[in-house]
């Protein structure tokens, strides 16, 4: 029997020259493959990798079942082991031995978090010498794992899928970590991550590496470019929580202003609304109560509810089918945005009340916002933005979903991590700590500007880390003269309220005459108060005299204005005529 040709027997043939070559085959030097990264959402509900790609852009890859959010779950079957969607379908029939919500539990002890009830009557939590764990039935015998190997294993499963996607080992990755993760946990998250052979560069905040994802996101032409110092919220609405980030952007740097969570409020907040309304509806068509403690039933409909509100998110009605809900009763029910509005009204108040409390704590106003980042895929439903427009001045404030909102957080540490390899100095590189901190360097307590008349106009926005230099170049009148007056000044920005202007006088009657009695005596709604962000010098800096060529300035040539501002808010102001010659006009302060 000839023997099987095996791989390496095939590759041989393969590489042989054809028969006749005159010309020595040359040896190819191996290719050196650039370092792969990869960037990890590692979330309490749902997670969520990204990779660079051929094109050079950041992609969310799917794993083998299709899903680019791979739910953040485990599942023991007999000698099976399943993770991700597969793994929350067996909380139908196999809850016990389901593993979830085990991210937030890193870097905690028991004590901490014994009074923590698992969802969907999951698998508890239990005392391990001290730190939380779970106890399931693997291959037949109970068996204990620690919150910190339920985050090894379920990374490693994360890890493979980007190994697949890209055909190479991942050496390097930056994770997210939500904001109130204490030091303690972001530690155990990322030896986590290094036991699961997962090189960790750096962590980031969420918010971070969602306005990340946007800043290095090439734009549309109808997309509005925004400025480089801006203030910006980022609301990421998570299966199971929502978290509030104000952020100040100030030319590419994030300085965390105010974070507030709320661990009760997130997208399952509106997954129980339609549990409990399509609940009603299966027990008015077939009279069969559909009772707490049947957890089958009720783990059926909720799986079947998820599908329906994505469904909402983009169409007008969304149906429920689910068979065999209870008592062998099918069951197909549809619900209509309208009324799934109104079912989750509560619910949109409370989550623009986090957002007031957070621009409370960040001491801005609604009109100070410039940017509203939205992540998370319940910030997709309609009602949810149109709230948000709502609350926020449309002409002032952009809200933006460009990028998919279940995948930007992913895809921004995916572009930290590449930005990281892409360094010259690798040895800065291998210098980097996993335990990377948010800096916190002295920001500037009040704007400093120009003042022009009584108007002052902002150069170096507050909260701007300090040291900073911005450049800037303005236009001048011919009609100048030899010199230019330049005032500099701190300023701030404070809310003008006006009354609406009165309407005029009704005349009796509608038609001249006296109104009837039985006229609909409802007012018409009252015009709001007009509120208009106003800003205004406070402390003189300094005055600079600039030499003007008035000829070179009726050719369209402009003052640059250098300011450079350092600790204790001290600083240097320069300013000259963009013309070959000109004098430079410099000031401290």
């Amino acid at each position: 029997m000839a023997p099987k040709k095996g791989s390496k027997q095939q590759s041989k043939q393969a590489s042989r020259a054809p028969s006749g070559a005159s010309t020595p085959a040359v040896r190819a030097e191996p290719v050196k493959l650039a370092p792969a990264a990869a960037g990890i959402n590692f979330g309490q509900s749902f997670s969520s990798v990204a990779v660079i790609n051929k094109e050079g852009l950041a992609d969310c890859i799917a794993n083998d079942d299709g899903e680019r959010q791979i739910a953040s779950a485990l599942s023991f079957n007999g000698i099976e082991e399943y993770s991700g969607v597969p793994a929350r379908v067996q909380l139908v029939r196999n809850a016990q031995n389901t593993i979830l919500n085990f991210r937030n539990l890193l870097g905690k002890t028991y004590d901490e978090v014994k009074s923590v009830k698992q969802p969907y009557n999951s698998a508890p939590i239990v005392d391990a010498n001290g730190v939380p764990a779970f106890t399931v039935e693997i291959d037949g015998k109970p068996t204990t794992l620690t919150a910190h190997e339920c985050a090894v294993r379920y990374l490693t499963v994360l890890l493979s899928y980007a190994t697949d996607f890209l055909g190479r080992p991942i050496t390097h990755a930056v994770l997210s970590v939500p904001a109130e993760f204490t030091p303690a946990q972001t530690k155990a998250l990322t030896a986590a991550a290094e036991e699961a052979k997962i090189k960790v560069l750096q962590t980031v905040t969420e918010s971070a590496a969602a306005l990340a994802a946007y800043a290095q996101t090439v734009l549309d032409e109808e997309d509005k470019v925004p400025s480089i110092d801006r203030n910006s919220v980022v609301l990421d609405i998570g299966g199971s929580s929502t978290t509030v980030s104000v952020v100040a952007v100030r030319d590419g740097l994030f300085v965390p202003l105010a974070t507030v969570t709320d661990s009760n409020l997130g997208g399952e907040a509106f997954d129980a609304k339609l549990m409990e309304w399509f609940g009603k509806e299966f027990t008015k068509k077939t009279k069969v109560p559909l009772e707490a403690s049947n957890h089958r039933a009720l783990m059926k409909l909720r799986l079947q509810v998820e599908v329906t509100k994505k469904s909402l998110s983009a169409s007008n009605s969304a149906s429920c089918s689910v068979e065999s809900l209870a008592e062998g009763m099918d069951f197909h029910g549809s619900i209509n945005r309208m009324r799934f509005d109104l079912l989750s009204s509560a619910i949109y108040s409370k989550i623009i009340a986090k957002v007031e409390e957070a621009l409370e704590k960040a001491k801005l106003d609604v009109l100070q916002i410039q940017e509203v980042v939205l992540v998370g895929g319940t910030t997709r439903i309609p009602a949810l933005t149109n709230k948000l427009y709502g609350f926020f001045n449309e002409d002032n404030t952009t809200i933006t979903a460009r990028l998919d909102s279940d995948e930007v957080v992913a895809r921004g540490t995916a572009l930290q991590a590449q930005s990281l390899l892409s360094a010259d100095n690798l040895a800065l590189i291998n210098r980097l700590s996993t335990e990377t901190s948010v800096l916190s360097p002295s920001a500037l307590s009040a704007p400093i500007g120009i003042v022009i008349g009584e108007d002052f106009h902002a150069l170096v926005e507050a909260n701007t880390p300090l040291p900073t230099r911005r450049i800037i170049e303005f236009p001048i009148s011919s009609s100048s003269g030899s010199q230019l007056l330049l005032s500099f000044s701190e300023g701030e920005e404070s809310v003008k309220v006006e009354a609406p202007p009165p309407k005029p006088a009704k005349k009796a009657g509608w038609f001249g005459g006296k109104k009837d009695e039985d006229e609909d005596e409802d007012e018409e709604d009252e015009e709001e108060e007009v509120r208009t962000l106003v800003a205004k010098p406070t402390k003189a800096l300094a005055d600079l005299v600039v030499d003007v060529d008035s000829k070179a300035a009726k050719k369209g040539l402009k003052v640059k204005v250098t300011i450079v501002v350092v600790e204790g808010g001290k600083g240097t102001v320069t300013a000259v005529q963009t013309v070959e010659g000109a004098k430079v006009a410099q000031a401290t302060f």
